[in-house]
């Protein structure tokens, strides 16, 4: 199939009609109905019955149709691309993080960012790890700060730093034990996320096995669930810091703690100088 071909028979399968599909397009209807035929030619199949005046896919079309709406995803994304660069020529960064991140380390090192490359235009996406790893690969995005040290075939990681994991609850005091957290007054963290697994291996080491009654995936929701009296649970400090409330207590844990800091980008990705000025103030921001 031509890409003429692809874009018609997408347009047809997403409008139901010829003359939706022409308007989608922006060409005549008999055009498009030129275009269909001959790709119905080329194949060598038809990919499209008519029933009452309207046009339905055939079982090939729609076996067709999966790699085609791939493909046009695609095509969309380059469309997308050379619009940005017409509009952007001094540069554009797409940048995606951890919800917490977003809420907490991210508006400041935004604000730097913007002051020292004014002319460069910033989209920031928050997502957890599989979605932002996804949008690395399909070039959605530029860069992702996560937490953990997963390495990801095609993608390239530059450490940042570490950031050590707290206590934040109700209880005051100095250092908190991990031992005498019991299940019942813990707010967990999944076991898949990074922070989670740190925890989770910690707790084996000590031979604790807490029974957390409430996890969740995103550690800013842990942070709201013990300001509304959940309980208490383990985060990274920046996180816990930007989510303190009255009545609640950042305490450091013992034994300590750290997670380590990342930013991903795709192996191919051509490095603009604005990229590297970005990890910088990551960097700078995570040592503060």
């Amino acid at each position: 199939m031509r890409l003429r071909h692809i874009e018609v028979f997408h347009a047809i399968r997403q409008t139901g009609s010829i003359s939706q599909a022409a308007k989608l397009l922006g060409v005549t209807q008999p055009a498009a109905s030129k275009v269909l035929q001959h790709a119905e030619r080329t194949l060598g199949f038809k990919l499209f019955e008519r029933v009452k005046g309207r046009l339905y896919p055939t079982v090939e079309a729609d076996i067709l149709y999966v790699e085609v709406d791939r493909l046009q995803q695609g095509l969309d994304q380059l469309k997308a691309l050379a619009v940005n660069l017409r509009r952007y020529p001094e540069g554009r960064l797409h940048v995606g993080c951890l919800p917490s991140m977003g809420l907490s380390i991210l508006p400041r090192v935004i604000r730097a960012f913007r002051e020292r490359y004014p002319s460069v235009t910033c989209e920031v996406e928050t997502n957890h790890l599989d979605a932002l790893v996804s949008g690395l690969r399909s070039r959605q995005l530029d860069l992702a700060v996560i937490y953990g040290e997963e390495t990801f075939p095609d993608l390239r990681s530059q450490p940042l730093g570490e950031c050590e994991l707290v206590y934040l609850g109700p209880q005051a005091g100095a250092d908190f034990a991990l031992e005498s957290l019991h299940g019942e007054d813990l707010i967990g963290i999944v076991a898949n996320d990074s922070i989670g697994r740190i925890i989770a291996g910690r707790f084996a080491q000590l031979g604790v096995k807490p029974k957390p009654q409430i996890e969740v995936q995103t550690y800013y929701v842990a942070c709201a669930m013990a300001a509304e009296g959940c309980g208490a649970t383990i985060v990274d400090e920046i996180t816990a810091r930007s989510m303190q409330r009255e009545g609640l207590h950042i305490r450091r844990v013992r034994p300590a703690m750290t997670v380590p800091l990342a930013v991903l980008t795709h192996e191919r990705n051509v490095i603009r100088g604005f990229y590297d000025g970005f990890t910088a103030l990551v960097k700078e921001a995570v040592g503060r």
